[in-house]
This record gives structure tokens, sequence and C-alpha cells, in this order.
């Protein structure tokens, strides 16, 4: 089997944690939650288990989460400049 197909076990697992994202996400829509954290935290056991293309896939999530929200404010009296 390539690498690029998750097995059985796989597909269980992302089914499992993507119950649980959405889970918190109605839990933090309903203010039921102090703050919002999403997920879970990876044992270096777990993260041991993972493969080298799968931990560089978990970087890039976690560098696109972690971007500070660029917020871009317009007037309506601005003018264009050319």
């Amino acid at each position: 089997m390539p690498e690029s197909q998750l097995c059985c076990s796989e597909i269980v697992d992302v089914q499992n944690y993507a119950a649980l994202i959405q889970q918190q996400i109605n839990e933090d829509k309903q203010n039921l939650r102090e703050k919002t954290v999403y997920g879970i935290q990876l044992t270096e056991e777990k993260l041991n288990d993972f493969r080298d293309e799968q931990i560089g896939q978990l970087k890039e999530l976690m560098d696109e989460a972690t971007k500070p929200n660029k917020k871009i404010t317009i007037s309506k009296d601005m003018k264009h400049k050319n």
C-alpha cells in the first residue's frame, strides 16, 4: 500500500479526531469552555509513531493556525492614491 493511502486504523483515528474537534467547537459556541483550545496534546510516544511527512504536515498546520490575524481597516473617506 502506498504511504499516501490511509489504512483502516488511521481512518478511524482521523474520524475520531474530527468528531472531537467538532465537539470542542460546539462547546465553544455554547460558551461551555473557559478558553478556546482545540485538539489534544500529543505524547512523545505518539509523535514517534508519525512518519516524517506527517510531522511536516503537523508543523505546517501549526504554523497556519498560529498566524496572527491580519485585519485591514478601510475608512470611507480614504482616497485611492496614484
